[in-house]
């Protein structure tokens, strides 16, 4: 799962940016096994989340689908807090 967490820009202010997101994401626990990660296609932070989904029963990917999302808005949030 990919999920796009903020536009990036091509200056110094953005690799500030960059460095406060992953240290509000330092030691991961934030992440929920995730990672924050560049799209250079794109140019956007990008929280990524890989899982073998046919193992999961429905209970379970209920879950993981609320974590994810939940996860993502929270970095989404602190992203713009943060610029």
């Amino acid at each position: 799962m990919l999920a796009e967490i903020i536009d990036l820009r091509a200056d110094p202010q953005d690799d500030i940016l960059l460095r406060k997101l992953l240290a509000h994401a330092f030691p991961g626990l934030r992440l929920r096994r995730g990672a924050l990660t560049i799209n250079p296609d794109e140019n956007t932070l990008v929280y990524s989340y890989e899982h073998d989904f046919l193992a999961l029963d429905k209970t379970r990917f209920e879950n993981l689908l609320a974590n994810f999302a939940e996860t993502t808005q929270e970095l989404r949030n602190t992203a713009q807090r943060l610029r």
